[in-house]
């Protein structure tokens, strides 16, 4: 994955000498979910939830011809995610009671990101489809709930965490449309896809895996514009 991303940034830089170069700041606001994949046996019933997040940073492109570009971000990204579980109680033979345990948690991950993607341009319209990586520079979380003691009563916890146990780096798909307003401003739309695993190897339930995914839309700026030869 280092590999091709680093192969990418070299052609970036080899084609730098062409074309208009752009450099801008961005900033987005959206959804996020830390979507939870659980693929053991258990009868726990797993729910994900989009809540509001954002992201923000520089931006890079590069023209190539009146159809095409290249582009790089340097972003600060930041990943909200909701989730639910509800543990089927059973008695001493292994029956359903009927009865369940909720958690409800809540999960927060800040990234340093970086998009490197191609676009094809049409008129005002830009499509692009590129990948992303991410490293996770803070996390936190909390987890709330409530279940049956077994004798009547109900327990109930409440637990904050300084640091989810999680993977620094992600990775995933990344697809956006930009409409420019002017030659300065524009409007962006961006969806991400998450193929790695965030969760860490976890001893109890190996098969319970974390994919986060992120819809944002937002403004770009452009302060600085390089004209050259164009390819």
């Amino acid at each position: 994955m280092k590999r091709r991303m680093c192969i990418l940034a070299i052609l970036l830089f080899s084609f730098s000498v062409y074309g208009q170069q752009n450099i801008g700041v961005k900033v987005n606001g959206g959804l996020s979910g830390i979507f939870i994949y659980d693929n053991s046996t258990q009868q726990i019933k797993q729910k994900s939830y989009f809540v509001a997040s954002g992201q923000g940073g520089l931006l890079y492109n590069l023209s190539l011809g009146n159809k095409s570009l290249f582009g790089a971000e340097f972003l600060f990204i930041q990943i909200e995610g909701k989730g639910r579980s509800e543990i089927p109680f059973t008695d001493q033979n292994g029956n359903p009671t009927g009865e369940y345990g909720v958690d409800n948690f809540f999960t927060h991950i800040t990234y340093v990101g970086l998009p490197i993607y191609y676009g094809f341009k049409i008129k005002k319209l830009t499509l692009n489809l590129g990948a992303q990586t991410a490293y996770a520079i803070a996390s936190g979380g909390r987890e709330k709930g409530q279940a049956a003691d077994g004798y009547g009563g109900i327990t109930t916890w409440d637990n904050k965490f300084d640091k989810l146990n999680i993977d620094a780096f992600d990775f995933g798909a990344r697809v956006g449309l930009i409409f420019n307003l002017t030659n300065r401003f524009a409007i962006e739309g961006t969806y991400y896809y998450g193929i790695s695993n965030i969760l860490k190897k976890n001893v109890n339930n190996s098969e319970l895996k974390w994919k986060i995914q992120q819809i944002t839309i937002g403004l770009h700026y452009t302060f600085f514009t390089i004209n050259k030869k164009e390819i």
